[in-house]
């Protein structure tokens, strides 16, 4: 029977020193090939796990991560749910020596960004939790983090160009298509279709053009039935909201479907819920303003990317990878959960 192995019994086992083990095992200095193997073998075999509660209070090492995500205007808002996972996540690992510096930005306003990134860097912390909402910015920062060698991890988005040591996203392109095939489900041929984003700078919003992107694929597929879409970019404004949707009922006479690509979509239901015949209209996330309209019967799908669970995720990841010097697993992908009146109740997000 494999019993719990120390350092010591691997040192012994392979006929040499301790220091020589360690080198193995925190793939440092210079080690022969042969013994190498050799040590690998005997770590695969005993199934060997690294003390690491004991190693963190023996180096009594304070291990810095730091996060940069959208700022959130309260606990209701999305943004929120990312860092509750990771908050949770912190919690776990504290007794590890694992400490959280938060840093935040406002979507719509980039220069924020900058201002945190160079906070962050001054820092220097040990790994980065980060969101790449923004891209342009998020290139140039991660390119300096790939200079300074700090692993990071994205949360919600990923970049091909950057290098994360991984991602946790859900598939933006794969979650559009989804919608566009529900809003399928529920309207006749040639009906017309708005495709709305709420937000003040789309094309530094990488994910909502994927959904976009997932969103015409599923139409041009079905392009026989003769569904006319409609696309409209409008920032957090009530206001203008309310005036681009009037626009587009004066031109098009009647809206039967209506897909929102982001959690915003409760910016938007109240003004299609007092037409005379409702269009089909489906969002994401479940932050309350959204849920309290699915209830209501006013929404008819959310989407789910399970935010907290994100969060949790990546902290996890960014610790296995930097503590436990583990490998972890680049591409990460989250359910694309549909999310009804019906089900809600009996929903968890994490």
């Amino acid at each position: 029977m494999k019993k719990n192995i120390r350092i010591l019994d691997i040192a012994e086992k392979a006929g040499v020193s301790i220091g020589t083990v360690d080198r193995v095992i925190h793939e440092r200095g210079e080690v022969s090939k042969e013994t190498r193997d050799k040590i690998l073998g005997i770590i695969k075999d005993y199934d060997y796990r690294p003390n690491i509660l004991a190693s963190s209070l023996a180096s009594k090492k304070m291990i810095v991560f730091a996060s940069l995500t959208p700022w959130a205007p309260d606990t209701d808002a999305f943004w929120a749910k990312p860092m509750e996972g990771i908050g949770k996540a912190i919690n776990q690992l504290r007794q590890y020596g694992i400490v959280l510096k938060q840093f935040h930005f406002k979507m719509e306003e980039q220069e924020t960004f900058n201002q945190a990134a160079e906070k962050i860097l001054e820092l220097s912390p040990d790994g980065i939790l980060l969101a790449p909402w923004a891209k342009r910015e998020s290139l140039i920062f991660t390119q300096e983090l790939d200079q300074r060698s700090i692993p990071y991890v994205f949360i919600d988005s990923n970049l091909k160009e950057a290098k994360p040591i991984s991602f946790i996203v859900q598939d933006s392109v794969q979650s559009g298509y989804l919608a566009g095939k529900l809003i399928d489900y529920g309207i006749v041929a040639g009906s017309n279709v708005l495709v709305i984003h709420v937000t003040k700078n789309l094309q530094n919003a990488n994910h909502l053009l994927q959904r976009e992107k997932g969103f015409y694929d599923y139409f041009e597929k079905c392009k026989d039935k003769k569904h006319q879409l409609v696309k409209i970019e409008v920032p957090s404004d009530e206001n203008e909201i309310g005036m681009k949707i009037i626009a587009c009922m004066s031109e098009l006479k009647s809206i039967q479907g209506v897909f929102v690509t982001n959690s915003k979509v409760h910016l938007v239901a109240p003004f299609l819920n007092s037409l005379v015949e409702r269009p089909k209209i489906i969002g994401y996330d479940l932050i309350p303003k959204n849920v309290d309209l699915l209830m209501d019967g006013k929404i008819d799908f959310l989407l789910n990317q399970k935010p907290e669970a994100q969060g949790y995720m990546a902290a996890n990841l960014l610790f296995d990878q930097i503590v436990r010097k583990e490998k972890v697993k680049s591409a990460n992908y989250t359910s694309i959960d549909i999310v009804a009146r019906e089900n809600i109740e009996y929903y968890s997000s994490i």
